[in-house]
C-alpha cells in the first residue's frame, strides 16, 4: 500500500507491505480514539510507527526515516477502507504465479494473450497485457 504527502519542498512516498498494512489495520481504531480523546498513542514495529503528535491532532506515519503526517478524519476513513484494501492486497498476492505466468507467455507477444484458463479471475489480463506493453 502507497501513502503520498507532497509538500512545498518535495514529495515523501510509503510503501507498506502486507504485514505493515496487517499492523496498521489492527491499530488504526485505537490512534483514532487516542486522538479524539487528545491523548498519546505510539504503535512501533521495526521501521513502521503510528505515533499521535499532539499539534493538531495529526498522527505520524514512520517508515524507517521518512514519514508522513495523517489527520484525523483521513485515519477514520482508512479505518473504515481499510478491510476493502487488505482484501484486495490478499488477491494479488494470491494471483501473483498467475501474473509471472502470464507476463511471462505475454512479453514474446505482439497481441493479447489469453490467460491460462486456470488464472486467477480477479485480474484484469487485458488490462495488464496494454500496461506492460506500453513500458516496453
Amino acid at each position: 500500500m502507497e501513502f503520498v504527502s507532497v509538500k512545498k519542498n518535495g514529495s515523501t512516498i510509503l510503501i507498506l507491505d502486507d504485514r505493515q498494512v496487517d499492523k496498521m489495520a489492527e491499530f488504526l481504531p485505537g490512534v483514532c480514539e487516542s486522538m479524539c480523546g487528545n491523548e498519546q498513542y505510539r504503535c512501533n514495529d521495526g521501521d513502521f510507527r503510528l505515533n499521535t503528535t499532539k499539534i493538531y491532532r495529526i498522527a505520524r506515519l514512520n517508515l524507517g526515516k521518512q514519514y508522513i503526517g495523517l489527520r484525523l478524519g483521513d485515519l477514520q476513513y482508512l479505518s473504515r477502507m481499510l478491510h476493502v484494501l487488505q482484501n484486495q492486497l490478499k488477491v494479488y498476492t494470491l494471483s501473483l504465479s498467475d501474473v509471472l505466468t502470464y507476463v511471462t507467455v505475454a512479453l514474446t507477444s505482439v497481441n493479447y494473450v489469453e490467460p491460462a484458463p486456470n488464472a486467477n479471475k480477479h485480474i484484469v489480463y487485458s488490462q495488464l497485457f496494454d500496461e506492460f506493453k506500453t513500458a516496453l
